[in-house]
């Protein structure tokens, strides 16, 4: 009897004494464990039944860092009643945060704890020298940039041809995809039409299509794991797509698209493309400069994260190097011969001193880009003139124009792989020296010419 009553006081003071003892593992294990710049995520379920969910209400959201600081936010209404808060924590430590709808019809509150991962930061400017690409972190990256068409976002191309195309592309070295048809679908033969990709905003009932936009999220979670970075081609706003008009339509799609997309570590931000000032007439007369500088600054100013912004213009000078919220480069130009290229990117690093994305410079087997550049050394010696002039390269396997061979199907049997094994021997090597301390400078442009006369017999 007396070794009972001390089991029931013992029991007793454990409950009153010590909760921890018996709950303290389910209440640390209740605390969301995220990743540094990894995606934190909480569902918030509110049956208030708006008639407009995307414009009716805003839910705000105010994040607290390990350091104290503030930052302002908002969540995104998902589906079904269900809205989210989603964000990428730049810093480890315990987090917290506070939110309401704003018409104060709820609230809450919540924390998560930020630990240590392998994910490299969000991709920017190097932060020792800003004329290359690096990571936020500061850890440094060559871009290893394949083109990768129309297709690859689409719902209707076998899941497992994507896997074939992502185990080789991955072990192939490549780290970044330009992908043409991603935000909105470029509509046009040969190009987007039909090929069930994301279109982010519903041209029918003038929103967001939620259903879009977990299609394109479940595709980012996979090149994420595989460390793999993403160039939309066509930007928030592409070429012959159903993007908004309206300018309140704008700022909301572009809301929507950040509270949802930019906590992806692993997105370049393009304002439209390709080319918006040379083809008005497939941005139906929407995109000229004013308007692009117009939706640039308001991405920048939008954006809590800072994602670097760019336009996909057409060849020659990038007509928007000098904006605020301009982040880097995107060039074509220099296609027949490597020489102008190494002119023009010098001459870009010069005045801008940020990154310069070789996006259709590069294209083997293109047959606007008259550079015979098919055969594996003259790839090898292009790539090191275009990486000593500072270029980010965005390689292409093309026969016939930019949505053909491999490039355009990315069928395994269509792979030139002598092409993509010369620009890896010649990125191993760049990667293998300090590049990210080097800048090029114009008055070395002077040799450039009889460099190329050495390294190609065919250079006048």
């Amino acid at each position: 009897m007396k070794n009972k009553s001390h089991i029931v006081y013992s029991v007793i003071i454990i409950f009153i004494l010590c909760p921890v003892a018996l709950y303290g593992k389910n209440l640390s294990s209740s605390v969301q464990q995220v990743p540094v710049w990894g995606i934190f995520e909480e569902n918030v379920k509110h049956d208030h039944g708006y008639a407009d969910p995307f414009r009716d209400v805003t839910l705000n959201v105010n994040f607290t860092a390990p350091d104290g600081e503030t930052i302002a936010f908002w969540g995104f209404y998902d589906r079904e009643n269900n809205w989210k808060i989603r964000y990428m924590p730049d810093r480890k430590g315990s987090w917290s945060y506070v939110f309401n709808f704003s018409d104060d019809s709820k609230s809450g509150e919540g924390r998560f704890e930020v630990t240590e991962s392998d994910i490299p930061g969000l991709i920017g400017e190097d932060l020792v020298n800003p004329s290359w690409f690096g990571f936020r972190s500061g850890k440094h990256a060559v871009i290893r940039s394949f083109h990768a068409g129309d297709r690859f976002f689409a719902a209707n191309w076998p899941t497992d041809k994507r896997t074939v195309f992502l185990d080789w592309a991955q072990a192939q070295g490549y780290n970044m995809l330009s992908a043409a048809s991603f935000f909105l679908n470029r509509n046009v033969e040969g190009r987007g039409k039909g090929w069930e990709t994301p279109a982010l905003w519903d041209q029918q009932s003038n929103a967001p299509n939620s259903e879009a936009y977990h299609q394109a999220e479940s595709i980012l979670d996979e090149l994420s794991a595989r460390n793999m970075m993403v160039y939309p081609f066509a930007g928030f706003f592409g070429q012959s797509s159903d993007f908004p008009r309206n300018a309140d339509d704008q700022e909301l799609y572009i809301r929507y698209s950040i509270a949802r997309l930019g906590a992806y570590w692993n997105l370049l931000y393009n304002v439209a493309g390709p080319e918006p000032l040379w083809r008005p007439d497939a941005f139906n007369n929407q995109m000229p400069a004013s308007e692009v500088i117009r939706l640039g600054k308001l991405i920048k100013d939008l954006d809590p994260y800072s994602h670097i912004i760019s336009v996909h213009n057409e060849t020659g000078t990038d007509p928007f190097r000098h904006e605020d919220w301009h982040g880097y480069v995107t060039l074509q130009g220099g296609k027949e011969k490597p020489e102008p290229s190494v002119y023009n990117y010098i001459e870009h690093q010069g005045m801008v001193n940020k990154p310069v994305y070789a996006q259709e410079v590069f294209w083997p087997g293109n047959m606007y880009h008259s550079c015979p550049c098919t055969d594996p050394e003259e790839i090898r010696k292009k790539a090191f003139l275009l990486l000593f002039a500072g270029a980010a390269i965005n390689f292409a396997d093309m026969d016939g124009n930019s949505t053909s061979g491999f490039s355009g199907s990315l069928e395994p049997e269509q792979i030139n792989q002598e092409r993509h094994d010369a620009i890896r021997n010649a990125w191993d090597w760049f990667e293998s020296i300090p590049y990210y301390r080097m800048k090029p400078k114009k008055r070395m442009a002077r040799t450039s010419q009889s460099v190329a006369a050495a390294v190609y017999p065919w250079f006048p």
